[in-house]
């Protein structure tokens, strides 16, 4: 007997629309985590979950749609560590971050590489500028506007995979002396704020 507090279960065609998408998203992420690849097709995605290419179109119309729902339901959970809450949560949670990149390489590479994956890190983006603008205010109170968004902008590039991409890249280091590079990087800047509030070039 069901009460007025109750939601009646599930219709069978609302629990087979959600078996499909979740069999296409568990494809995808397999994919996505086993092979470097810059695009992931919707007709790849249908030969790994044996599903017609006109299936997975249906559920995700869009590559866009696709990789935001992996980022949503399979990714979200174990990549991103959380953005920082304080200023003393900066330089750990960095570190944190710069790990968890190093552990799912081929997957962060992909997100990085695709235009679908471009979207979802502009996303991240505004998330990301919001919660350091919260995180710091504490220590921006004596700067104008202007200055705010350039502090917060520095924290926001550097607390990415693009800069966890330069070090591994460009300056050639290591997974741990990236870890201890962006740490260090943070805490440079965060002494900054504390020993001359105000005081920008």
């Amino acid at each position: 007997m069901t009460t007025s507090t109750d939601q009646p279960p599930p219709s069978l065609r609302a629990r087979q629309t959600a078996s499909t998408k979740a069999l296409i998203l568990d494809a995808a992420f397999e994919i996505l985590t086993g092979e470097a690849r810059e695009v992931i097709s919707h007709e790849l995605v249908a030969s790994r979950a044996g599903a017609s290419p006109r299936t997975v179109y249906r559920h995700f119309p869009t590559q866009v749609d696709l990789y935001r729902a992996l980022w949503e339901e399979r990714l979200r959970d174990f990549i991103p560590p959380g953005f920082p809450t304080s200023a003393d949560e900066i330089a750990p949670k960095a570190v944190e971050a710069f790990a968890r990149f190093d552990a799912n390489e081929p997957v962060i590479r992909t997100l990085m590489a695709s235009p679908a994956g471009m979207q979802i890190r502009d996303r991240g983006g505004i998330e990301g500028r919001a919660a350091f603008e919260a995180a710091l205010s504490p220590l921006l109170t004596h700067l104008d506007a202007a200055q705010r968004q350039l502090v917060v902008a520095v924290f926001v590039a550097l607390f990415s995979s693009p800069y966890w991409q330069v070090l591994r890249d460009r300056a050639a280091l290591t997974g741990p002396e990236a870890q201890r590079a962006v740490r260090w990087a943070m805490r440079a800047l965060l002494e900054n704020l504390t020993r001359q509030p105000g005081v920008l070039p």
